[in-house]
C-alpha cells in the first residue's frame, strides 16, 4: 500500500532504536495509523524538526502490516496553533483521549474536523475548560457513546432544572434526592441542560459536568491512566 499525500497530526511518538521513531498519526482519510519514521531522530534528518505535536502535516506512507513506514513529510499550508502553558497541556490531554478512544484505522473524517478545530479553539479561546467538555462531548457523540442529557432514563420524562439527577453509563441521568451519598455523579437538571446546550457558564455547572465527564470517560478508558492528568495538578493548572 502506498499513500502520497495525507493531511495529519502527530498524536504521540516515541524513540526507536538508534535515530528512529514510531508515531501515532491521525488522519483524516485513513483515522489512526501508526507509521515506523526511520532516521528522524538523526542530526541531519529533515524531518526531526518537522515531527512535532500539534502541527498539521502532509505525509505519505508505504508498506504492509502493522507499522508502514513513512515516506514523505511536509508542513501543511496552515499556521500551526501556538499553544502554550495550560492550552498546550490540554491539547496533550485530547491526543491521550484520540490515542486511548480511537481504534486504528477506522475513519473519522467528523472527529479529525472537531480535534482539528479544537486545537485552534484552545489557542484563540480562553475558556479552555468549555473547550474541552465540548470536545470530550462531540468526541463521545462520534463514538457512539453520545449522552443522554435531556431525559430521564428511567421514567422517560423530561429533564427538569429544578431536580437533581445521578447520571449512569450507557443509561442516562436518573432522578434522585440530592443528599443521597451515590457512587455516581449527582448533577442538577439545569447543568444536564445547560450542557446540552453547550453552555456552562457557572461554577456549580462547571464542576458537576466536569465530574461527569470524569465519570463517563472513565468507563470508557477501562484501566488505562491518562498521564496529562498529571500535569493538571501542578500548582496553578486545574483545566481538567
Amino acid at each position: 500500500m502506498r499513500v502520497e499525500t495525507q493531511i495529519a497530526y502527530i498524536l504521540h511518538k516515541r524513540p526507536y532504536r538508534d535515530s528512529s521513531q514510531i508515531v501515532e498519526v491521525f488522519t483524516r482519510d485513513y483515522g489512526r495509523i501508526t507509521l515506523m519514521s526511520r532516521g528522524s531522530r538523526g542530526v541531519k534528518s529533515r524531518s526531526s524538526g518537522l515531527l512535532q505535536l500539534f502541527r498539521p502535516l502532509l505525509i505519505g506512507w508505504h508498506g504492509r502490516g502493522e507499522m508502514p513506514f513513512l515516506n514523505a513529510i511536509e508542513m501543511a499550508e496552515i499556521k500551526a496553533p501556538a499553544l502554550t502553558g495550560k492550552s498546550q497541556i490540554s491539547a496533550i490531554y485530547v491526543n491521550e483521549l484520540l490515542v486511548y478512544l480511537l481504534h486504528k484505522n477506522d475513519i473519522h473524517a467528523d472527529i479529525f474536523d472537531q480535534y482539528h478545530a479544537c486545537l485552534y479553539d484552545l489557542k484563540e479561546n480562553s475558556d479552555i475548560e468549555l473547550v474541552l467538555r465540548l470536545f470530550e462531548k462531540e468526541l463521545l457523540q462520534s463514538l457512539g457513546f453520545g449522552l443522554n442529557l435531556v431525559v430521564d432514563a428511567d421514567s422517560g420524562e423530561p429533564v427538569q432544572e429544578d431536580a437533581h439527577y445521578a447520571y449512569h453509563l450507557e443509561h442516562g441521568p436518573v432522578r434522585c434526592e440530592k443528599s443521597r451519598q451515590l457512587k455516581n455523579p449527582v448533577l442538577s437538571g439545569e447543568s444536564l441542560l445547560a450542557f446540552e446546550r453547550n453552555k456552562i457558564g457557572t461554577d456549580q455547572q462547571r464542576s458537576e459536568i466536569k465530574q461527569l465527564m470524569r465519570y463517563v470517560l472513565a468507563g470508557h478508558l477501562g484501566n488505562k491512566k491518562l498521564r496529562s492528568r498529571e500535569l493538571f495538578r501542578q500548582p496553578k493548572i486545574k483545566t481538567n
